[in-house]
C-alpha cells in the first residue's frame, strides 16, 4: 500500500529547485548592509565571503565578471552595501545572495578596534624598528608558540629539520582562536622568559578571518610580544594578512615556513661562516707565533744568555755582600737591644720597693682594706694595722697617733 496516498512526492532536486524560484522572484533585486567575514578572493577571480551583523550571517558570492571593477579592495572587518539577488545553490541546498554591486558603507566594529589599537601602539613607538631585537645568526633553542594541531606547526618543524637540524625545538602548545587564546598566548610567552633558554621565539598560526586572527590583534598580546627579553618572529594567517603581533614581533614573517627559513639560515652559511672562523684562528695562532718567536731570539741575543757564568758569578758576588750586611744589622741590633735592656734593669732595681726595705723601712697597709698608709694623718687609734718587712710580715695596733 502507498503511504503517501494521492500526496505529491517530490525529489529533492525538485524541492531545491521550486525553493530556488520562489527566492529569486520574491526578494530580486535584494539590498543589503553589513560586515565582510571569511572572505577569500578565489584564483578563478570569484570573491566567497560572508555577510554578518550582530546577530545572524549570510553566505555572499560575487562572480569575477562583477567584481571585476569595483573601485576597492574587499577585506574582512569592512563594512558594505550590496545589491543582489537571493538564491539557492541547487547542489547543495545552500541558501546564499549573488552580489552584483558592492560599495564601501564604512568600517566595521572588528576593523575599528584595530585601526584605533593600531594608531595608539604606534605612537607610543612599539612599531619602531630601533626598539627591536636583532635575531641570532645561529640559535640553538627555538620556541614554537602556535596549536599543536594545526599545519603551521607541521610547516615550521618541516624546515627546521632540513634546514637546521642541529637546532632544538621546543613547542609551547598555545591556543590560537577564540576567547581564551589571548591569555594562552600571553602566558606562552612569559613561560619561555622564565624558562631562559630559548634564543629565538616563533609565533604562528595560520590563515582565517578577521575573526579567527583577533587574538594576534589583542592588545595584552602585542604588549606582552613588545616587552618580550626573547627576539620573536611573527607568522599569522597568510601573507597578505597583517596582524598587530606581526607590526610589534622583532620580525614578521608571511607564512610559518618562511619564519622557519628566516630562523634557520642556510646550511651552506652556517658552513661558510665556520670555515671563515678557521680561517681567521689560524691567522691569528700564526701572528701570535711569529710575535713570541721574535721575542725568543731577541732574548737569546741578551748579554745574560751570551755569558751566563759571569752573570751568575756577579750575582752570586752579590749575595755575599747581601749575607755580610745582614749579619752586621743583625749584631748592631741585638748589641743596641742590650745596652737598652741593661738601662731599663737598673732604672727598675731604683723603683724596686723591696730594695727601699732592705735599707730598713717598713710598709703599713690597712689591715682591713689593704691600703697602704703613707701619712700619720690616716692612722686611727686601735686601728689594725699590716707591717711588710724585706723578711716577712706583722699584724699591730695602733694604741696611740702623736702630733708633730
Amino acid at each position: 500500500m502507498d503511504p503517501t496516498g494521492s500526496l505529491q512526492v517530490l525529489t529533492v532536486s525538485e524541492l531545491n529547485r521550486q525553493a530556488k524560484r520562489l527566492l529569486e522572484s520574491n526578494f530580486t533585486p535584494v539590498w543589503l548592509e553589513g560586515e565582510i567575514s571569511n572572505f577569500t578572493h578565489h584564483r578563478s577571480g570569484h570573491m566567497y565571503f560572508a555577510l554578518k551583523d550582530e546577530r545572524a550571517q549570510v553566505s555572499t558570492v560575487m562572480f569575477a565578471a562583477a567584481n571585476s571593477a569595483l573601485p576597492f579592495v574587499p577585506a574582512n572587518g569592512l563594512k558594505v552595501t550590496t545589491r543582489g539577488k537571493l538564491t539557492l545553490f541547487e547542489p547543495r541546498g545552500q541558501y546564499q545572495v549573488v552580489v552584483e554591486n558592492m560599495y564601501p558603507a564604512g568600517r566595521g566594529e572588528l576593523w575599528l578596534r584595530l585601526e584605533e589599537l593600531k594608531s595608539r601602539l604606534a605612537l607610543e613607538g612599539l612599531f619602531e624598528a630601533d626598539r627591536k631585537l636583532p635575531l641570532p645568526v645561529f640559535p640553538k633553542i627555538i620556541g614554537l608558540i602556535t596549536s599543536p594541531t594545526g599545519a603551521a606547526v607541521q610547516d615550521v618543524l618541516a624546515v627546521l629539520k632540513r634546514r637546521a637540524p642541529q637546532v632544538t625545538v621546543v613547542v609551547r602548545p598555545t591556543l590560537v582562536q577564540g576567547e581564551q587564546a589571548r591569555t594562552d598566548i600571553v602566558d606562552a610567552l612569559h613561560e619561555f622568559a622564565e624558562y631562559g633558554e630559548a634564543d629565538l621565539l616563533i609565533i604562528t598560526r595560520g590563515g582565517g578571518s578577521l575573526e579567527d586572527l583577533w587574538p594576534f590583534n589583542e592588545e595584552a598580546v602585542a604588549r606582552a610580544v613588545a616587552e618580550c627579553n626573547i627576539p620573536t618572529i611573527s607568522a599569522v594567517g597568510h601573507e597578505t594578512d597583517v596582524t598587530i603581533c606581526d607590526l610589534v614581533a622583532d620580525m614578521r614573517a608571511p607564512t610559518p615556513s618562511a619564519a622557519a627559513e628566516q630562523a634557520s639560515g642556510e646550511r651552506e652559511g652556517y658552513l661558510q661562516y665556520l670555515d671563515e672562523r678557521r680561517i681567521a684562528v689560524e691567522r691569528a695562532v700564526l701572528r701570535r707565533i711569529r710575535s713570541y718567536r721574535q721575542k725568543l731570539e731577541t732574548t737569546m741575543q741578551h748579554y745574560a744568555f751570551r755569558e751566563p757564568a759571569n752573570k751568575i758569578r756577579r750575582q752570586l758576588e752579590y749575595v755575599v755582600r747581601l749575607r755580610a750586611r745582614f749579619s752586621q744589622a743583625i749584631q748592631h741590633i741585638v748589641t743596641d737591644r742590650g745596652r737598652q735592656l741593661g738601662s731599663a734593669s737598673a732604672r727598675l732595681a731604683v723603683l724596686n720597693p723591696h730594695q727601699v726595705l732592705e735599707r730598713g723601712y717598713t710598709l703599713v697597709r690597712d689591715q682591713l682594706t689593704g691600703a697602704i698608709i703613707s701619712r700619720r694623718s690616716s692612722l686611727e687609734q686601735h686601728q689594725a694595722v699590716a707591717l711588710q718587712f724585706t723578711d716577712g710580715r706583722a699584724q699591730a695596733e695602733i694604741t696611740r697617733v702623736d702630733g708633730e
